[in-house]
């Protein structure tokens, strides 16, 4: 059994990928807009940093560090050939009516939009009731997709409702139109603004849960505080120190309160993963004492700066009224992150411990939790020396 969670941690620490926060997603936003007889579609693609210079290379075909136009309708094209929009239960041939690229540098920077707009009409005269149906497969392996549909200008026009798959790659829109007026807009705009957020709310709980399984120092620290713990309680008040903390910081970041560089923030975070780590080799009781929940709760702080990077990043564009429940649902998706590793982890350590049926066999235990504490402090060392290494 030892050999096996030895091997287990083995794997988890030198996994592949070394890095939380990676800017590898490519934002994908589409926001509809409808009128009595036509759809209007604004696509604005933003790729993060690690990624940019990958897309940039197959936008720039000449690699002059400029997109001419040439390149940009080439691009324009291959968006296309990835989007399927059907209407009415007929396929639309998507007809770009604008499109702008931002300059190779912003893009190579993260914070360049290619944003392209397409309009196509409502054909069917006299039909009330209509359904969109649209897909995007663009980029699915690095892709983030948000797709929502702006309340109506038009008073003729309501829409009835919103589904989206998880990662909102696959959407369907049914509306309906008519010559007058609804008289229950207001009903209209409260039951669409309830489906946004709570469309809101799933999205976000996902990528918060994505964000913690792919980020492997939060998993490192939230190992060290599992294996320093005695008992569920030590862990339970640990965790919610932890928990508390971050929550306070990604609030206030998002909001613009609270604000710290990244070659700040990820050095720091290393540094938690080694402290904790070693407090559980050389100060095991402290391990389980008030200094282990200020220590939660100091780190916890910058680990919310963290968690509130990769949630912007997936803000982008997003209105300010759907903020809070974007908040809500990365949180959750956050903490339910958590949970499936913490839970397992501790259950496993638990069995083994009731498995040691003396103190001698107790104190191995013991031992064995240091070695493991150790490989967790390699991990943490190995991360601040990769966020340092920018400095050289």
């Amino acid at each position: 059994m030892k050999r096996a969670l030895t091997i287990f941690f083995l794997l988890f620490l030198f996994a592949p990928a070394v890095f939380a926060h990676r800017l590898n997603e490519y934002l994908q936003a589409t926001t509809i807009s409808l009128s009595r007889d036509k759809v209007l579609m604004e696509l604005r693609l933003t790729p993060g940093t690690d990624v940019a210079v990958q897309l940039l290379k197959s936008i720039d075909k000449n690699s002059d560090n400029h997109i001419s136009a040439v390149e940009q309708c080439a691009y324009v094209l291959t968006v296309n050939r990835d989007l399927s929009l059907i209407l009415d239960g007929r396929q639309v041939t998507l007809q770009p009516v604008s499109f702008t690229f931002p300059t190779a540098d912003d893009m190579k920077k993260g914070v360049g939009d290619i944003i392209i707009e397409y309009e196509t009409t409502i054909r069917q005269k006299g039909i009330l009731q209509h359904q969109l149906q649209l897909k995007n497969s663009h980029y699915s392996s690095i892709a983030v997709y948000l797709v929502n549909c702006l309340l109506p200008a038009d008073t003729t026009v309501q829409v009835i409702s919103q589904n989206r798959n998880t990662s909102q790659s696959a959407y369907r829109l049914n509306f309906t139109t008519g010559n007058t007026p609804f008289i229950n807009g207001s009903i209209q705009q409260q039951s669409l603004e309830k489906v946004n957020y709570w469309a809101a709310v799933k999205t976000y709980f996902v990528h918060g849960v994505w964000h913690i399984l792919t980020g492997y120092d939060h998993l490192l620290f939230i190992c060290a505080l599992v294996l320093g713990a005695a008992s569920f309680w030590d862990l339970f008040k640990v965790v919610t120190a932890f928990t508390v903390a971050h929550s306070v910081t990604l609030t206030l970041a998002v909001f613009g309160y609270a604000h710290l560089p990244t070659l700040i923030v990820e050095p720091l975070i290393a540094l938690s993963i080694v402290f904790v780590a070693i407090q559980n080799i050389a100060w095991p009781k402290q391990a389980n004492d008030n200094s282990r929940l200020a220590v939660a709760f100091f780190f916890g702080l910058f680990h919310g700066l963290a968690f509130a990077g990769g949630l912007m990043e997936l803000m982008h564009a997003m209105p300010a009224g759907m903020f809070i429940y974007a908040i809500l649902g990365f949180s959750l998706g956050v903490e339910a992150g958590n949970q499936l590793v913490l839970l397992p982890l501790y259950g496993a350590l638990q069995w083994l411990k009731q498995t040691q049926g003396n103190t001698k066999k107790t104190a191995q235990l013991l031992t064995f939790k240091q070695y493991v504490s150790g490989l967790v402090a390699a991990g943490g060392i190995y991360y601040l020396y990769i966020n340092l290494s920018v400095f050289v």
